[in-house]
């Protein structure tokens, strides 16, 4: 009973939490944004190219122990969730290591978990440019000379709505539901005019 009771303190917190940060980012003004990296096939990519879906950014890299191969599986499982609407969503999985993170290295990562997923890197500029756009944060520790560095980062999803603006941010920890519940809020949304 605890811990039922527990669960959904968890849940309301969550969504309390969600709720306001729904309306933060229209009143922020400034966060997110458009942005030009290198998508995994080697071509150019912009967000204004996913303009009429619903986007999901989450920043990592190719050498996380946990946290990323995790997270993207939630993704995926949102993915199955949705069934015939899965094609409405773009979900833009942005490394933030693009020493190690060539698109090579990206696409075989991002493929292993959906053959839709895109994946994006670019130069260490381009890169701190866009962390600063979402208020991401990213810090290395390590030799920083060789592969031996460790990279920590915050682990938010940006959910972007069709117009490209972000619609929501999910924190680390948030329940599913609360995910599958707000991608699908953005999905019912009208696409904007051409």
């Amino acid at each position: 009973m605890n811990r039922l009771l527990l669960t959904l303190k968890a849940t309301v917190f969550s969504l309390s939490i969600l709720a306001s940060l729904s309306t933060w980012p229209t009143q922020a003004g400034s966060l997110g944004g458009d942005f030009t990296l290198t998508k995994h096939t080697g071509e150019i990519f912009n967000l204004s190219d996913i303009r009429g879906y619903v986007g999901v950014i989450f920043f990592g890299f190719t050498h996380c122990p946990d946290v990323c191969p995790n997270t993207l599986m939630d993704i995926q499982r949102l993915l199955v969730r949705l069934k015939d609407r899965e094609h409405e969503v773009k979900v833009l999985f942005i490394s933030v290591d693009p020493r190690r993170d060539t698109p090579e290295k990206l696409e075989g990562y991002v493929h292993y978990f959906n053959k839709n997923m895109i994946g994006l890197t670019g130069t260490s500029a381009d890169i701190a440019k866009v962390l600063e756009q979402y208020n991401a944060t990213v810090s290395f520790k390590g030799d920083l000379a060789s592969n031996n560095y460790q990279v920590e980062h915050n682990a938010n999803l940006f959910l972007i709505d069709k117009q490209g603006k972000i619609g929501s941010i999910i924190l680390p920890r948030t329940p599913f539901s609360v995910l599958q519940q707000q991608v699908t809020k953005l999905i019912d949304q009208p696409s904007p005019s051409p």
